[in-house]
């Protein structure tokens, strides 16, 4: 009966073949199908879901048959043409659209129209579902390798591929995301967008047939698959912006139809080299290895993640001559030279190279490209001059050489074909020379960046022929002279930054320029926190503007959408205008380091939308207005170093957004406000060298993002431990130096442990530092500066202050310690650094009397705080902490002792201060080990024997050892006693002799006793060695009474030693009591 059935059925389909060829002969196809339900019935059946493992079934019993081998080729295509007529809910006439998506909308419409293969529109007739597919098939192999690919996938949305199941792969070129050919061959797979998770396996490899393969917008982990290499026929790739590791796999050369290779963005582990195969690509039209699709140039920010694809690029990519997008951007790590060979690429259009590791200098080659619109060469390391061979590119609308390190002048030429040039970016390299004068010609241009360069020599005249400019960056050269008065004629111009270089005149070119919502005139900067490191190695000598005259309510109102201005470091002059209160949308206000004078104006208040407010460095005086609480957006104030009085407004409370909030160095009087603890984003309060009195309010710890609190000078009383530091764990700096505070340490410091910087130097503070903790406990690991000095602290040094491991500024000076020095000092693991050579370990230094401490700035790791240290025998201030700078002051106390032989651990020690204490014995030879030693005071004390030739080391610029009781002969090597004056050894050390002293050494006879030398005399007064015997006895006998009086009775022995100090001893007593320089 079955075979009975199949033959019925095979009966019916040729009849229903006749029909077809009769109905299309006459046109009449539609009305004959339709009068014919026996056969529509029959078309259902064969649609039956059922139907397929019938078929299968029969397959097996009757062997592999396919329709195609039994009917007729004429049959067979009225078979297929049939099949456009489903009656039942599949496609009637036309394949649904797809297009093969890329990054977005914008780009996929872009390609689209530009280039067919990336966005195929399949518009053939879709193939029957019913009859033209196979009935008996003997395999499934590409609904097989689909079932394989969606078991690899662990995760997708939109349960786009749960229609693909087993029970159905007869049907699976009705499967989502699949679109096959009339052969029901898979020519089409489109996942973009799906947030598909897993790895890729093979199995897509098996897809001979497939076209065009988009991945794009997932999160797949994995390999490209070497297997995908086979598909000859694949046209479009794209994996853009996934997970992937690894590389592209040199079998991937072996696509040899591929016009569309998109990796895009993955990762730092998408890491591999490219491989010389893809050369072999020669239908490749788009090649786009980097991580930003930037087609026309449009897109403008960069993504969050890049890849890191290294080494050098395939020469072999010059072969592929058909490429028109060539894309290297955002992998960091190719290296080696942009290969000449690329001039042969003659069809490109659009060329990046931008931020990787390529260098040498720019091909000149590059110059036969004649349809490239968009060429990007930037944030690499090419070098030499540009080449003038790029100038004839006619179509060109983007350059961008910015960041690298070129030379010479920029164009060389008179003139360019760059009619067309819209954004141009040659900042970041050390082009000389004059300002480009070509360039003011190409009048098409709208954005023009040449910051970072060395240009010399004033603006031309002519500028304002660049009527449609709209971004213009300068800053950071070297030009001069005023702006041009031309520049009223760019009357697009929105942006406009000329910081850090020579300019004067006054802001009158500027008056038209309505749309202004960026001026920059000052320093790029202190006003915009830009630091040295961040010019990529450009370090140039600070260049400033000199922009005169008064800002009047007419050049403000100019500027009604002004959003920032940046006119510090410059010399204006007057008050400051009541009109900047009007401008409703400006963000940042940066007028410091003027001559400003006056009060400030209350309009200020009315910016809502400020966020900086930088006053300071003027000569601004009067209270500040309280109308500046209202500043609700603002989150920096700097009003410091100006004539401010009055007390600080307890309405800045309300500055929910304040971060930072600097006064110092004013005339404030009166409290803290306490109100400044509601401030929970506060990190910085800067008040110190003000008026200010009371205590400090214990509601500063409710600030609990507070990373530096700097109060000292000022006259604060009462203590700190009110504090409750605990609250307080990201503080990293707490000065509170020059003030009236008392009472003990505060314990509950130890809880900030990012702590860097602790100065209670020149307080009333008292009593012993505790040392109650446990020792495995860490306490103040990051702490660099510690400055007790000048106080009352007494008892022995706590442990803990020899196990601080990043401590390089110590100065427990001036209070009462007394005991030994320990003996194990390798907790001091800051000092023991060898981080500079001896020659510039203090880098930018320069010393001061008392009464005018320098400001010593450097370069290197450094701690931005200001602090000051006894050293050279002067008193130095540093703006900043340096790394290089490792110093210890323990002098003006009770230490007693000899000098450990520990300190040889201290090798990165720069300056040692041991002034007016009790230290005892020789001095140890392990200061020889002590390298960086620059500043050596060993004064007051009680040391004995001679000075070691250690000391004699040429990097040792300050010693003073006066007042000890050394002997012998003064060193003489490396020009030690001509290097020092008689005040480095005396008064004091009665029993050296040689230069610079006036006492000259006189070498004994073998038979004498004593020392190797003596102090010259005619030999006519040397009595005989009895004499000379019971004088020495005697004399030993009598220096054994006066020190055993005097160390019975301390109070004698250091009036005795020390007679000045009671006249002229205080805590802010700097340099010892015997000689002070003058």
């Amino acid at each position: 009966m079955s075979a009975l059935r199949e033959r019925f059925r095979m009966l019916l389909i040729l009849v229903l073949c006749y029909f077809q060829l009769g109905a299309c002969a006459l046109g009449q196809e539609d009305t004959t199908f339709r009068k014919i339900s026996r056969i529509e019935t029959l078309v259902e059946t064969l649609q039956d879901p059922d139907f397929d493992a019938r078929a299968e079934s029969a397959g097996k019993e009757h062997g592999s048959i396919k329709i195609e081998n039994v009917l007729p080729p004429a049959a067979a295509s009225v078979g297929t043409h049939m099949g456009q007529q489903q009656p039942h809910g599949g496609p009637t006439s036309q394949r649904e659209l797809q297009q093969f998506r890329l990054q977005d909308q914008a780009v996929d419409t872009s390609l689209t129209n530009r280039h067919e293969p990336l966005h195929r529109f399949q518009e053939e007739s879709a193939h029957s579902r019913g009859i033209s597919r196979t009935l008996l098939q003997d395999t499934f192999g590409e609904a097989d390798a689909l079932l394989q690919f969606k078991a690899e996938i662990e995760n997708y949305a939109d349960n786009a591929l749960d229609g693909w199941t087993t029970g159905n792969r007869s049907t699976y070129c009705s499967w989502t995301r699949v679109i096959c050919d009339d052969e029901l061959h898979v020519i089409s797979l489109n996942f973009s967008g799906l947030k598909m998770n897993g790895s890729l396996g093979p199995s897509l490899g098996k897809l001979e047939y497939l076209e065009d393969l988009d991945l794009s917008h997932n999160f797949l982990l994995s390999e490209l698959p070497v297997e995908w290499g086979r598909l000859q026929r694949l046209q479009t790739l794209n994996v853009h912006d996934n997970f992937l590791f690894g590389g592209v796999p040199a079998e991937y050369g072996n696509m040899s139809s591929l016009r569309v290779l998109y990796v895009g963005v993955q990762g730092w582990f998408f890491n591999g080299s490219i491989p010389e195969e893809l050369g072999l690509l020669s239908e490749l039209e788009v090649l786009a290895l980097g991580t930003l699709f930037n087609f026309d140039a449009k897109q403008e920010y960069y993504p969050y993640r890049s890849n890191k694809m290294r080494g050098p690029i395939p020469k072999s990519i010059a072969n592929c001559t058909k490429l028109w997008y060539l894309d290297f951007f955002g992998n960091n790590n190719l290296t080696g030279p942009i290969p000449r060979e690329y001039g042969q690429l003659v069809n490109l259009e659009y060329l990046s190279f931008e931020q990787n590791n390529f260098t040498g200098s720019i091909p000149s080659e590059l110059g036969n490209l004649t349809k490239i619109k968009f060429l990007h060469l930037g944030n690499n390391a090419l070098e030499r001059e540009f080449p003038v061979e790029l100038a004839s590119l006619s179509e060109l609308e983007f350059l961008n050489v910015g960041t690298n390190f070129l030379t010479g002048s920029f164009l060389t030429v008179e003139s360019t074909s760059w009619s067309r040039l819209d954004k141009l970016f040659i900042d970041g390299n050390n082009f000389r020379g004059g300002f480009p004068r070509a360039l003011t010609a190409m009048t098409a241009l709208t954005k023009f960046y040449m910051f970072n360069n060395e240009f010399t020599g004033g603006l031309p005249e002519n500028l304002g022929q660049l009527a449609n400019l709209r971004e213009f960056s300068f800053r950071s050269n070297q030009l001069d002279g005023e702006l041009p008065d031309s520049l009223n004629n760019c009357t697009q111009l929105f942006l406009l930054d000329a910081a850090n270089n020579r300019l004067t005149g006054t802001l009158d070119p500027l008056r038209n320029l309505s749309l202004l919502t960026y001026i920059n005139l000052g320093s790029s900067y202190s006003s915009k926190n830009i630091t040295w490191e961040n010019l990529r190695g450009h370090t140039p000598d600070l260049v400033l503007n000199s922009f005169t005259g008064t800002l009047t309510d007419d050049v403000i109102l100019q500027w009604p959408l002004l959003q920032y201005l940046y006119l510090d470091t410059n010399a204006f002059t007057g008050p400051i205008p009541k009109s900047l209160g009007d401008l409703a949308d400006l963000k940042d206000l940066l007028l410091n380091d003027n001559d400003f004078r006056g009060h400030i104006p209350a309009e200020l208040g009315k910016l809502s939308n400020l966020t900086l407010l930088f006053l300071h460095n003027n000569q601004l005086s009067g209270p500040i207005p309280t109308s500046l609480a209202d500043l609700k957006s603002i989150h920096q104030i700097n009003l410091s170093n100006n004539s401010l009085t009055g007390e600080i407004p307890p309405e800045f409370g309300g500055l929910e957004n304040l971060e930072y909030l600097r006064l110092h160095v004013n005339g404030l009087t009166g409290g803290i406000p306490p109100e400044l603890g509601r401030l929970q984003k506060m990190v910085y309060v800067i008040l110190h060298s003000n008026n200010l009195t009371g205590t400090i309010p214990a509601s500063l710890a409710n600030c609990s993002s507070l990373r530096n609190i700097r109060l000292s000078n000022n006259e604060l009383t009462g203590t700190v431990t009110q504090i409750d530091f605990l609250q307080l764990r990201s503080l990293e700096s707490f000065s509170v130096n020059g003030n009236q505070l008392g009472g003990g340490f505060p314990v509950s410091v130890y809880n900030c442990t990012d702590l860097k910087l602790l100065d209670l130097s020149s307080n009333g503070f008292s009593g012993e530092l505790p040392d109650n903790y446990e020792y495995s406990r860490p306490v103040l690991r990051d702490l660099r500066v510690l400055g007790l000095s000048s106080n009352n602290f007494g008892g022995r040094v706590p442990g803990w202050i020899w196990k601080l491991p990043e401590l390089q500024v110590l100065d427990l000076s001036h209070n009462s310690f007394t005991g030994v020095w320990p003996t194990n000092l390798s907790g001091l693991e800051g000092f023991s650094r060898l981080e500079a050579s001896p020659d510039d370990a203090g880098v930018g230094s320069s010393v001061s009397n008392n009464n005018n401490p320098t400001q010593v700035e450097g370069e290197g790791r450094k701690l931005f705080e200001q602090i000051s240290i006894q050293a050279k025998g002067l008193r130095l201030v540093y703006e900043y902490v340096l790394a290089t700078l490792i110093s210890i002051d323990l002098s003006y106390n009770q230490l007693s002792g000899r000098l450990p032989y520990a300190l040889e651990a201290l090798r990165g020690l720069t300056y040692l201060n041991l002034a007016h204490n009790n230290f005892s014995g020789e001095i140890p030879q392990v200061f020889g080990n002590l390298l960086l030693l620059q500043s050596l005071d060993l004064s007051a004390n009680y040391l004995t024997g001679k000075i070691p030739e250690v000391l004699t080391r040429p990097s040792l610029s300050y010693l003073n050892l006066s007042y000890n009781f050394l002997e012998g002969e003064i060193p003489t090597a490396n020009a030690f006693s001509t290097r020092y004056d008689i005040s480095s050894f005396k008064p004091g050390n009665d029993q050296l002799c040689g230069a610079p002293l006036e006492t000259t050494c006189v070498a004994q006879d073998s038979n004498a006793s004593g020392s190797s030398a003596t102090f010259g005399a005619s030999s006519s007064e040397l009595l005989d060695g009895t004499f000379w015997r019971a004088f020495e006895i005697g004399t030993a006998i009598g220096v054994v009474i006066m020190l055993g009086t005097l160390s019975a009775i301390p109070f004698t022995r250091h009036w005795f030693l020390h007679p000045q100090d009671f006249a002229r001893r205080s805590k802010y007593l700097r340099f010892g009591v015997f000689r002070e320089p003058t």
